[in-house]
């Protein structure tokens, strides 16, 4: 009897001992699979975030949004590179870049009245003072054009850039002061650096101021919206000139003296209405000709002008909301975003999963990108973005205002389609 109790109490310890263990292998299971659930969030795995989450046991994550965690390494902070490229290129990115600009400005400014005043006939200081001063100048343009390009994450894109090919330039004459010594040459002395540095110092730093008008984005898309219609009129006052022109040569006798090139910028200058020729037909065909050629052109050339001013009317109204997606895309690249970082931003900050972001999630997008927009700034390029006015932006509307160019090309990739086929 007392063996066989013996037996049952080892099997029942026995028994106990195996119940215990496999609860804690269950608990630990189960926190190793709770780890690993939670370790496999990233932010590069958009589709895990869209399918639906099943709720674990105790777990007060009901609901679906964004991982902080996620997010706070994609906008993490910038290199100090990053910043002191901002510091020269944007003057908005803080209080101290717009000083810094605006000063710049005044003194790019005044050097170009100093150059103009020292190549009068009495200059105000002496042609070796200039040539110091000038040194000096061109020197700080040096130093600030070297921090530039230090700064600049894309050495090839920085010198593709027009705006830095003009900052290239304007240092350009320091090497010729260097070379043939610091006080300016005049006429007689030598021609050719004398006419660089007294012509071509004031012209090329007039162009670098070139970049701080940001209003100019507003002429060239003017020019890039009427591109098409204007070389077609082109085309056509070519057409009218080179017409005129040969029948003009053939009615007028020889004796004029007049050759085929003479008569046709005689009728260039008629088309033009500019009048500044002192030729003139002799005949009374030619005469004729001469006067219907003046009301054709008449007519002819209100329309460039007509399609010029219409543009720049329409640019003009919508000024604000095309600065401001041009300021925005500007930023955006100086900050490292690309058009394939646009997508997964915009599934991160959709906190509702409804394929839009409303006005509060767009303004907490521009705010956690922190590119320098103002909250009534951001309100206005929401609604730019908002092309049909639902109250909602669309990621396809996101991309195509910020991308245009990498718009289809990213779209077509993603949905497997060929446009145009």
């Amino acid at each position: 009897v007392n063996s066989a109790r013996g037996v049952n109490s080892a099997r029942g310890s026995n028994n106990g001992d195996s119940r215990r263990n496999t609860k804690d292998t269950s608990k630990s299971s189960q926190r190793t699979s709770t780890s690993s659930s939670s370790s496999s969030a990233s932010f590069a795995s958009s589709s895990d975030e869209n399918a639906p989450k099943v709720a674990l046991p105790n777990s007060r994550l009901q609901m679906k949004r964004p991982s902080n965690a996620s997010v706070s390494l994609f906008f993490r902070r910038e290199p100090a590179v990053s910043r002191v490229w901002l510091f020269l290129q944007d003057p908005d990115s803080s209080n101290a870049a717009w000083y810094y600009a605006n000063f710049s400005n005044y003194f790019i400014t005044m050097t170009i009245i100093f150059t103009i005043w020292q190549a009068a006939s009495e200059p105000p200081v002496s042609r070796f003072a200039e040539g110091v001063a000038q040194i000096t100048i061109e020197g700080l343009m040096l130093l600030e054009f070297i921090i530039h390009w230090i700064s600049s994450a894309q050495r090839l894109a920085f010198l593709k850039n027009a705006y830095n090919v003009l900052d290239l330039l304007a240092i350009v004459p320091l090497g010729f002061r260097i070379a043939y010594g610091i006080a300016t040459p005049t006429v007689d002395e030598n021609l050719a650096v004398h006419a660089l540095l007294c012509c071509f110092v004031p012209v090329v730093r007039q162009l670098k101021l070139i970049r701080k008008f940001q209003k100019l984005q507003l002429l060239l898309h003017v020019l890039s919206t009427t591109f098409d219609a204007l070389k077609l009129l082109l085309f056509l006052v070519c057409l009218i000139v080179l017409f005129f022109g040969c029948i003009l040569y053939v009615l007028e006798p020889a004796q004029s003296n007049q050759s085929l090139s003479e008569s046709i910028y005689l009728c260039t200058v008629t088309v033009t209405t500019v009048g500044t020729c002192d030729m003139a037909p002799v005949t009374w065909p030619g005469k004729i000709l001469a006067g219907v050629l003046c009301l054709i052109s008449v007519l002819f050339m209100a329309m460039p002008l007509s399609v010029l001013g219409n543009a720049m009317s329409n640019t003009w109204a919508d000024r604000h909301r095309i600065l401001l997606m041009t300021q925005t895309r500007r930023r955006l690249k100086n900050l490292g975003y690309t058009a394939e970082d646009m997508p997964k931003l915009f599934k991160k900050f959709d906190k509702d999963g409804n394929g839009d972001l409303e006005m509060e999630e767009f303004c907490d997008l521009v705010a956690t990108m922190r590119v320098g927009i103002k909250p009534s700034e951001a309100s206005e390029l929401f609604m730019a973005f908002d092309s049909n006015g639902d109250g909602g932006i669309s990621e396809m509307e996101f991309m195509k205002a910020l991308f245009p160019l990498d718009y289809r090309r990213i779209y077509r990739r993603m949905s497997g389609m060929t446009f145009g086929a």
